[in-house]
């Protein structure tokens, strides 16, 4: 289907010398103004019926509906009438002292054109829509959801070139700036808390801290360098595994010679080489690890925002737990080696040491495999700077479920209207 502005349409079809193209089974179709009877009856219905108080104040809007005037053209779109009966019809058992009157839009001197009285409308939509309602309270006020939904509006026109999609993973691109630091401590403080742990447990409280503040550090640094390289990147519905290329491959050796490493130096310099020994056992769980892929959804057959977050959430949860079970198959077959050098192992800490590995490893290829964490902390920095609420997606969910802002398209939201977005930019 191809569609265009009419004018266009016709140049299209008519050739430099003269020839119409006649093209077969092609229409041209135009949006016609509303009906003023049509439009009237919407009103008086949504008011709760003709012969209603609330219905009686639209009767000089009505007369002047089949005139040529501003507010008449106004309300000759759906989307004018939308935004009228939301500013100035009442909601059950509200009071129509408390509302504005609608006889206001006749007001030619205040609103000489269309273009005033949809302007009006668009700056009294907000509030409208989240006017306090004396039996249901709502969480946010009217000034939150204004202050949000500008800042929400001004990221899609400005930072994101004026698309109507509101994706809850590009949230991170509405930050001034990089968040990669952000998001590497997150992911390498968060990863190493097991082994501050361990440390704690052996060693007492100060030393485990300080093992933590150090060997978070790398996982920080790796954790950093992988956001700053990844690319763009679109929320996972689940996993899978591949054999696909070598990385797995390569997730193995290297996280287990980590492994290695951190289980030699706890043995100490003279059984440095079952430490190796150790390598080799522990490369083989990784390497498995490393062949999990991410699924990625049809975001425009998506049930909703809310359903891809919790899928993306748990793929990040299901590949960490990966990671754990990783690591305590590999402290078992250390375990093994032990056993075979006729060592008697410590079963518990030797566990606890594969916890302590895996987990940071599971996260780091979760964090990789999903968006989730990289939204998470844009979110409660913005929450921070009171850019959005906490509870950022029920605040969305209310947006479009309740008060008619937004509207679901799959996996996104949009602005009830793309003049709304740009009014409120």
């Amino acid at each position: 289907m191809l569609s265009s502005r009419t004018a266009e349409y016709r140049g299209a079809l008519t050739a430099p010398a003269g020839f119409t193209v006649l093209l077969n089974g092609a229409a041209g179709i135009r949006l016609l103004p509303l009906e003023p009877a049509k439009a009237a009856a919407y009103l008086e219905r949504d008011a709760g019926g003709p012969r209603t108080e609330a219905a009686a104040r639209w009767k000089p809007v009505i007369a002047s509906l089949s005139t040529d005037t501003p507010v008449s053209q106004a309300l000759s779109t759906p989307l004018g009438l939308f935004l009228a009966r939301t500013i100035y019809n009442p909601r059950p058992d509200e009071h129509l002292t408390d509302l504005a009157h609608p006889s206001e839009l006749l007001d030619q001197a205040r609103f000489p054109a269309r273009q005033d009285i949809d302007t009006h409308l668009f700056a009294a939509f907000i509030p409208a829509a989240y006017r306090p309602h004396p039996h249901h309270p709502t969480r946010w006020t009217a000034q939150q959801a204004q202050r949000t939904l500008n800042f929400l509006a001004g990221h899609l026109q400005h930072t994101l070139d004026g698309t109507p999609n509101l994706a809850w993973w590009q949230l991170p691109k509405a930050l001034e700036h990089r968040q990669e630091l952000a998001v590497g401590l997150a992911v390498g403080l968060m990863g190493w808390l097991p082994g501050c742990f361990l440390m704690w447990v052996r060693h007492g409280f100060t030393t485990g801290l300080g093992i933590w503040l150090m060997g978070g550090l790398p996982w920080t640094v790796a954790a950093t360098l992988l956001a700053s390289s990844t690319r763009e990147r679109k929320p996972s519905s689940g996993i899978r595994w591949s054999w696909k290329g070598k990385s797995w491959l390569t997730v193995g050796l290297s996280f287990g010679l980590i492994f290695g490493i951190f289980f030699a130096f706890l043995l100490g310099t003279e059984r440095f080489l079952e430490g190796f020994t150790f390598a080799l056992a522990g490369g083989l769980p990784f390497g498995l690890l490393g062949g999990l892929r991410s699924v990625h959804p049809d975001l425009s057959k998506a049930v909703g925002p809310g359903v891809v977050l919790a899928q993306d959430r748990r793929t990040l949860v299901v590949i960490t737990l990966a990671g754990v079970l990783a690591g305590l198959l590999a402290s078992t077959l250390t375990i093994v080696v032990d056993l075979w050098f006729a060592y008697s192992p410590n079963v518990l800490f030797r566990l606890g040491g594969g916890l302590a590995i895996g987990f940071p490893v599971g996260l780091m290829l979760g964090f990789v495999r999903s968006v989730w964490m990289e939204y998470l902390v844009a979110r409660i920095r913005l929450a921070v700077m009171r850019r959005v609420p906490w509870r950022f997606m029920s605040f969305l969910a209310d947006a479009h479920e309740r008060r008619g802002v937004l509207r679901q398209v799959g996996a996104v939201y949009q602005f009830r209207h793309i003049d709304l977005q740009r009014h409120l930019a």
